[in-house]
């Protein structure tokens, strides 16, 4: 079987335990079978084919193996291994980052077209960073360490560069509840900074901007916010990540998140886009005053 071309790490991973869940399916053998051959604990092949960790070459070779992998399969399964291992700029924050959070960023920055909607809080690839150093221990469950939250802060800050500055960047659709231009995060100067912000970058065609606002009542973000990623790469699923306080879960449930995009068409038809989004940012940022 000839494997995928590789693009990235993140869709590379994806790959790599798809491949080999396969495998194991393939021969009928379940995941107590796996690490009883292997003195494997259960919990380190779970991560490993829920992708909540990476995997060596060294285990690659051993589930290959077992799995009674062609030659050329083993070799090709870990290339993709040794691709998922190489570092990336996040790799030095990993102690920092939950698994959940590095797992957000690799397919962030590896995604054709980002579409996210969010109820509360302007999304982090459009914070200013002061906006984002107020924003990000507000959010905390936990008191947070002032150097933790300079470091999240840098983090925000360097995928804005690398996803919206650096290279080709993605197709970008925005939909901003109107609760979310009117919280006034970091007090009404860095609001306004923050408004002025996105205006600034909607304009320049670098995301596109929309507003739903409150006449329209209620929508399914309301209960909470979520980011639709989708892939150049033939054959490439979407994922789907769900934000909540603890992290932003995956989800890759292909029907699943037809229902997430459905929902986001719909409501980004209720929108106001384009000049009529901007002009309506502008008279919130200018009510700061």
């Amino acid at each position: 079987m000839r494997m995928p071309d590789i693009v990235g790490v993140a869709t590379t991973r994806r790959r790599l335990r798809t491949e080999l869940r396969r495998l194991r399916d393939a021969i009928g053998m379940h995941q107590a079978d796996v690490v009883k051959e292997l003195d494997w604990s259960i919990s380190k092949l779970i991560r490993i084919e829920n992708g909540t960790v990476g995997i060596s070459v060294t285990d690659v070779r051993a589930l290959a193996g077992l799995y009674r992998a062609e030659p050329e399969v083993i070799e090709e399964l870990v290339t993709l291994a040794r691709v998922t291992r190489e570092r990336q700029w996040w790799s030095s924050y990993r102690y920092i980052l939950t698994p959940g959070y590095r797992e957000f960023v690799g397919y962030e920055a590896e995604a054709s077209r980002l579409c996210e909607v969010h109820p509360s809080i302007i999304p982090g690839l459009l914070q200013t960073e002061a906006y984002a150093r107020a924003i990000v221990p507000a959010t905390s469950l936990a008191p947070m360490a002032p150097e933790r939250v300079e470091a999240l802060v840098e983090v925000r800050l360097q995928r804005q560069k690398h996803v919206l500055q650096d290279g080709a960047p993605p197709e970008y659709i925005a939909i901003l509840d109107e609760a979310t231009l009117r919280r006034q995060v970091g007090g009404p100067a860095v609001m306004r900074d923050q408004l002025d912000q996105v205006v600034a970058m909607a304009n320049d065609k670098v995301v596109r901007v929309a507003v739903l606002p409150f006449r329209i009542g209620g929508h399914p973000a309301v209960q909470g916010a979520f980011h639709i990623m989708d892939f150049a790469t033939a054959g490439e699923d979407s994922v789907l990540f769900l934000e909540t306080a603890s992290g932003p879960p995956v989800q890759r449930e292909q029907d699943q998140i037809a229902r997430y995009r459905q929902a986001f068409d719909a409501m980004l038809s209720q929108s106001l886009q384009g000049p009529d989004a901007t002009e309506f940012i502008r008279t919130v940022a200018d009510s700061l005053d």
